[in-house]
């Protein structure tokens, strides 16, 4: 059964309830209210108990049983009831205060938004608060920021209970901040299945508190869908709140906010937080410099660099982040520019007369014309041809077919070889002698063209034109009239199918004359290119460091490292010459310093630079160094950087990582051993502190990572 209230079954029983009408009696509150109640006005009608009838002469009480039945005294005798109503103060019905209150908002809603719409700076009176420094001086209206404002009232509904509504309002942040990427919505800005599996990597790690059987994909896990699933993403505004003033920091957040997703949580940064292991040396470094050695031998042994300190080589860059290394000038020349520019160091070979057995070409019927076979000094020449001018070669079309015949020949003792090798050192011969008398008659469009036709879809064109226009045709005009004066007169006969001239003997300089004069060119030209007599050949050295020849002969050699499974001519050339010119020994010594890394994105390179991060870059973790380097001064290298107590091959003049043991460069940038002992967490939480205030996790950390 109900328990609502129960109404009388007769009319006398009860007062007749009125909740529709606005006004109820003022006396309805202690129980006892008057039958007529108050006039719609609200106004008191001061009435009586009852209103009296009359039957036939006599007026009759009328007074319902709820307020004591049919009174004694009975109607006055003009019909008035006896009893009068003590005169109350009306009040409202709860319709009616209800009614009031709703009209009362509505009207003051009106009234708010006509005076917001009114007013000069109507977006002032909605904002919940001034924006950041950063963003008040590029933003002037609400909905470049807000998705919402662009619509109108509906529009404004249905994003207030849309759940689409936070990403859109990413979207437009993302539109000034293209710098975080196309991945910006996903976790640290990097793909689901990249995070999932940085998860796994770290779930292997033994040290992990996660490395249990049934462990989920913690960090995957915080973009709320499985990897590979469709999903939203995270909005900016779950970190970014703005709004706060102008001092606010956006990208300020609390370590419990970070560890609403990384649940491997731990207490504090020094009671926690897992050791560094080898942080931060993941690689070698792109320059090759023993600190050791140079800290424990050089340094000590040279007195201008005995008080060498670390900042004498190494500050940090603008932001204050990296410590760089100085440029060469100032930290590497006063020890290292005389072996760059060593004259006792044989040049570079790039156009040479090999030596040639004669006498067995000739006994075997094969005409060869002049060739310096007789000349003094000629005890250096070798029985091949140099990498450089194998490339040039190249471009002529019988040149393979001659280098396959006499891959194991030596031109300088030809009298055990077959007939085709006889002929294909005659038509070497003739090659050599074409090639240098085109470089002579056609310059320097003539050397980019049979280049480049070699070159062109492993090496850029302007690397090409480097290399071309740095041959020096007068110094190839002088090594002809030197050592092939017949060589015109030659060609143009065997071009034009007459008969060849005959060979005039070349004078015979006197041998200290000849090692005089030798010595003259080499000390005019020591640093660049010059004519070396001993070897019959035109060759080069470095100028000084960063010299340009040298650097583009070294780029255009690694082109052909790619692959050594690429058999080509081409590529085995190119193999050939940076061989040549990578030896740590070889004219210049740029490998002594720049390593060499191969990998199958980047290919091969030498690294001329030391690593400059961009500043632009961010990583999971951040450094800044200058705090620490103006604090501690010298003691901070030290401190962080103590030196590796490995012992090394004390035998060994270069190191393995760095430098073969067939005096070519390693490859392998992930192959190495440290100068220094890992960094030490004890030795960070000194004074990275709870009680400091910094050791939070945006200390190191970086959210967005690019």
């Amino acid at each position: 059964m109900s328990d609502g209230p129960s109404h009388a079954s007769s009319f006398d029983e009860n007062d007749y309830a009125r909740p529709n009408q606005p006004w109820q009696c003022g006396w309805a509150a202690a129980g006892h209210a008057c039958p007529l109640g108050p006039t719609k006005w609200g106004l008191c009608r001061s009435a009586y108990e009852c209103s009296p009838y009359k039957k036939a002469d006599t007026w009759l009480c009328a007074r319902t049983k709820a307020r004591g039945g049919t009174c004694d005294e009975g109607p006055l005798p003009d019909g008035t009831c006896c009893k009068q109503i003590q005169k109350c103060q009306p009040t409202r019905s709860v319709l009616s205060k209800r009614g009031v209150c709703s009209l009362t908002v509505f009207t003051a809603a009106i009234a708010l938004a006509m005076i917001i719409l009114g007013v000069p700076n109507r977006q002032l009176l909605v904002s919940p608060g001034e924006l950041t420094s950063q963003h008040s001086q590029v933003v002037d209206r609400c909905e470049d920021c807000h998705a919402a404002v662009a619509g109108g009232a509906e529009k404004w509904i249905h994003n207030a209970v849309s759940t689409q509504a936070a990403q859109q309002q990413s979207d437009l942040c993302l539109r000034c901040h293209v710098e975080l990427g196309a991945q910006a919505k996903h976790p640290h800005g990097q793909t689901p299945e990249l995070l999932a599996e940085l998860t796994r990597q770290r779930l292997d790690d033994p040290r992990s508190p996660l490395n249990l059987a049934n462990s989920e994909l913690v960090v995957a896990k915080s973009i709320w869908r499985p990897p590979g699933s469709d999903h939203a993403g995270l909005a900016c505004a779950t970190c970014h709140r703005e709004h706060r003033g102008k001092q606010a920091h956006l990208a300020e957040l609390t370590n419990q906010q970070c560890q609403v997703c990384h649940v491997d949580a731990f207490r504090s940064f020094s009671s926690g937080h897992p050791e560094f292991a080898e942080y931060p040396y993941e690689r070698r470094t792109r320059l090759y410099f023993d600190h050791l050695s140079h800290f424990g031998e050089h340094f000590a042994t040279t007195s201008a660099s005995g008080d060498r300190k670390c900042s004498d080589c190494h500050q940090p860059d603008s932001a204050g982040r990296y410590m760089l290394v100085n440029e060469f000038e100032t930290t590497c020349a006063e020890c290292h520019s005389q072996q760059i520019q060593d004259d006792t160091t044989l040049g570079l070979p790039a156009i040479s007369i090999p030596g040639l057995d004669v006498d067995a070409l000739v006994k075997n019927g094969r005409t060869v014309g002049q060739w310096p076979s007789d000349y003094p000094l000629h005890v250096e020449a070798a029985g091949t041809v140099s990498p450089l001018q194998r490339l040039l070669l190249r471009s002529y079309d019988e040149y393979g077919e001659i280098e396959q015949a006499l891959s194991e020949v030596d031109l300088r003792d030809l009298r055990e070889v077959d007939s085709a090798q006889l002929q294909a050192a005659e038509s070497l011969v003739w090659l050599l002698k074409e090639s240098l008398y085109d470089i002579i008659e056609m310059g320097h469009p003539e050397l980019f063209r049979r280049l480049n036709a070699v070159l062109g879809p492993e090496v850029n064109e302007e690397q090409i034109a480097m290399l071309a226009n740095s041959y020096p045709l007068h110094m190839t005009i002088t090594m002809q009239e030197r050592w092939l004066p017949n060589l015109r007169a030659e060609v143009q006969a065997r071009r034009s199918g007459t008969s060849l001239p005959v060979p005039e003997e070349i004078a015979v300089t006197d041998p200290v004359i000849a090692i005089q004069q030798e010595r003259l060119a080499d000390k005019l030209l020591a640093s660049g290119w010059y004519l070396h007599g001993s070897s019959l050949s035109l060759r080069y050295r470095a100028i000084g460091h960063e010299d340009p020849f040298l650097k583009v002969l070294l780029d255009i050699g690694a082109s052909g490292v790619v692959s050594r499974r690429d058999t080509s001519p081409t590529h085995a050339t190119l193999r050939d010459l940076f061989k040549q010119v990578a030896s740590p020994f070889s004219a210049g010594r740029c490998t002594k310093c720049h390593s060499v890394e191969s990998n199958p994105i980047t290919g091969t390179h030498v690294n001329w630079r030391p690593y400059r991060r961009p500043l632009s870059e961010h990583r999971f973790t951040g450094f800044s160094h200058t705090p620490h380097v103006t604090l501690l001064r010298e003691e901070a290298c030290s401190k962080c950087h103590p030196f590796s107590e490995q012992q090394r091959d004390a035998n060994s003049v270069f190191r393995p990582e760095f430098i073969s043991s067939e005096w070519q460069p390693a490859m392998d940038a992930h192959r190495f051993t440290s100068d220094f002992e890992a960094i030490s967490k004890a030795n960070c939480a000194k004074c990275h502190s709870h009680d400091s205030g910094r050791d939070t996790c945006l200390t190191c950390h970086n959210y967005h990572v690019r």
